[in-house]
């Protein structure tokens, strides 16, 4: 049975009228919805609109906040820190994005931590909108203890996820990663679908592995090529939660303490890429794209069809998915239901494709 398509403006709006209905304001609402839709629109359905029943359920429980609770709690011409208070990832990082922004472009790079954050979704949606701005652009987050020590069995630190942008002139290159195997959000769609989820990924409970989304939900995540995935979600640690004035390791879960604060912390990093530009023939962007094309033109291996740059395979499938998204039958159902809670209009409807 073919899956209805939905607009993504029309599942965009849907959203957004469904998170106003339980209490969020407007302009909060438009940056979550837009960042739900912006994650299945690039193929990242694990971070799109099947987290909206869990962000609701933390909205109304107190856990998250609906309303802009972000203030300043130290600045300088090239950084600050933010308490996000406990706000929408999606508009705390949206905020904290803008201000490095503006600092990179008075002062030539910048650096701004937001502490109690939230979920932020797409890490690469922030990444990408620094380097339009034309910023070389790095964005972390710390989360909740999911993947031991090497050698260890207890969970000690985050898969805290890392997005790297730079300026291109054909679209910014971008490059966006947990630091397990693989994200918690790919294992929770593969539970939702109904699929195993490959070896090497995570541990069961008792640290045996396991191919079992299920299991490995109340297992541990492995981290992405041993030590060195270690070692780099040690040190995203190092500038999100301690350079925002905390311990490290303090995140707690979206799925296990639903009606607790999730208190990550987040980094942004901006390096305005012109001032990088006198020495140079030609602007940035303009390089980026040429390297761009000369990985993508370079000899492939036996039976490999393309070679793609950072980015592209992301970018191909939201070119794809404008016309219309195919979402998966459960969170076709999930977002119904949520409508119908919310006396909304739903998006699937035959002239929603």
């Amino acid at each position: 049975m073919t899956r209805p398509q939905v607009s993504p403006e029309r599942l965009e709006l849907a959203v957004r009228e469904i998170l106003v209905a339980a209490g969020c304001a407007g302009e909060v609402a438009d940056a979550v919805a837009h960042g739900l839709v912006d994650a299945d629109l690039h193929g990242v359905a694990s971070h799109g609109v099947s987290r909206l029943g869990i962000y609701l359920e933390r909205l109304r429980s107190g856990a998250v906040r609906g309303h802009d609770a972000v203030s300043v709690v130290t600045e300088w011409p090239t950084g600050a820190v933010l308490d996000a208070g406990h706000s929408f990832g999606a508009w705390s990082a949206a905020r904290a994005t803008d201000l490095a922004i503006e600092k990179a472009r008075e002062a030539g790079m910048a650096v701004v931590v937001a502490r109690h954050a939230d979920h932020f979704g797409r890490a690469a949606a922030f990444s990408e909108r620094m380097a339009q701005a034309g910023m070389v652009a790095i964005v972390a987050a710390s989360t909740a203890p999911l993947m031991p020590a090497v050698g260890g069995a207890e969970p000690v630190i985050g898969n805290n996820p890392i997005s790297i942008a730079a300026p291109g002139g054909a679209g910014a290159p971008f490059a966006d990663m947990a630091l397990s195997a693989v994200a918690l959000g790919k294992i929770i769609e593969a539970e939702r679908t109904g699929r195993d989820i490959p070896a090497g990924w995570a541990t069961d409970g008792d640290g045996a592995p396991t191919t079992d989304p299920t299991a490995a939900r109340s297992g541990l995540l492995l981290p992405a090529a041993g030590a060195k995935g270690f070692g780099l979600a040690f040190f995203i640690e190092v500038l999100t939660s301690i350079l925002g004035g905390g311990e490290g390791g303090e995140a707690r879960s979206l799925y296990k303490q639903r009606d607790e604060p999730n208190d990550c912390s987040h980094v942004f990093i901006a390096v305005d890429a012109s001032r990088f530009e006198a020495a140079a023939e030609a602007p940035v962007a303009e390089r980026v794209d040429r390297f761009s094309d000369r990985i993508r033109s370079s000899r492939r291996a036996p039976g490999v069809e393309a070679i793609y740059a950072p980015g592209d395979l992301e970018r191909s499938a939201a070119d794809r998915n404008r016309a219309g998204l195919a979402l998966a039958q459960a969170t076709i159902d999930e977002l119904e239901a949520l409508a119908a809670e919310a006396g909304v209009p739903t998006p699937f409807t035959k002239e929603a494709a």
